[in-house]
């Protein structure tokens, strides 16, 4: 009988150094697109939350159901404000979104930078 201790450990081993060395070519391709898509899903789900897309149908339309001249001029203006708050509520969400992309995209070379420099200094 003969031991396959050794045989499976040269495997684990061989195993483990794929997936190290294969691991920064999926955080640049499926982990980017899966990263991606969160992103994207999560503007539409702010763009929902905030109900931009119902401020903007209804930009026209008086409110409390006036239809004077007056009205629909306080109606138009008052929902203006709306849009363009929420407008730049959705734009600052927008642009963390792309900070963190931003950071995704740079953390794996700066991990490595900080472990090549501890490691050799």
């Amino acid at each position: 009988m003969t031991s396959t201790i050794p045989l499976d450990g040269a495997k684990l081993i061989g195993e483990a150094i794929g997936w190290i060395l294969f691991f920064p070519v999926w955080w640049y391709t499926r982990g980017l697109v899966s990263v991606l898509e969160g992103s994207g899903q999560s503007i539409k789900n702010k763009y929902t939350n905030l109900g931009l897309g119902v401020w903007l149908t209804n930009l026209f339309v008086p409110m409390y159901g006036t239809t004077d001249i007056t009205g629909r001029i306080i109606s138009f203006f008052v929902r203006l404000v709306v849009v363009i708050v929420r407008g730049i509520a959705l734009l600052l969400w927008l642009v963390l979104v792309l900070l963190f992309l931003l950071a995704y995209l740079l953390f794996l070379p700066f991990s490595v930078f900080g472990f090549a420099y501890h490691l050799f200094f």
